[in-house]
């Protein structure tokens, strides 16, 4: 279980190292790809519900120690990806060899979405309106198609992880 932990760490410090100097500075149309917020995700899709919720607060919580964001914003963010994903993974739902192909892609669409939005929304509530001057809709939907791309092959690691770690469904 230690080697688990130890890998899930490391995995997700290479996670955030790379979204802050690869991932942020390369915009697309002004928006930046949340990788942060896919890894819970891809980690829920493997059925490491706690290891997804810890790793989405943890990896949101370091991207924003390094940007001009509210702090542990995107960490509560990164955590409720891992929780409501990790539901419909419990029932199979996302599950990258019983699930038709499409299925994970459409998952990734949907959470890329529904991320920036959820966001926005609890910046509000902590109040931060800065986060409102720009419009959702292209965070919203580049998010959405980069999480469609990326999610498969971010499961992939994200289940080697989990395998390694010996917390894996199969």
């Amino acid at each position: 279980m230690s080697r688990g932990i130890v890998a899930l760490v490391l995995s997700t410090l290479i996670l955030v190292a790379t979204q802050i100097t690869i991932i942020s500075p390369l915009r697309i149309a002004g928006v930046v790809v949340m990788v942060v917020w896919l890894w819970p995700l891809a980690l829920s899709l493997t059925g490491s519900t706690p290891f997804a919720v810890a790793s989405g607060f943890v990896a949101g919580v370091l991207f924003d120690a390094h940007s001009q964001t509210p702090f542990a914003l995107s960490g509560v963010v990164g955590a409720l990806i891992g929780l409501l994903v990790s539901f419909l993974a419990r029932e199979g739902v996302g599950d990258l060899d019983a699930a038709a192909w499409w299925v994970p892609p459409l998952i990734g669409a949907f959470v890329g979405l529904l991320a920036p939005l959820l966001y926005v929304a609890f910046g509000a509530v902590v109040g931060d309106s800065s986060l409102w001057r720009a419009s959702v809709w292209p965070m919203m939907l580049v998010n959405a198609a980069a999480f469609f791309v990326l999610v498969r092959p971010l499961s992939r690691a994200a289940r080697w992880v989990a395998e390694f770690g010996g917390w894996s469904r199969s």
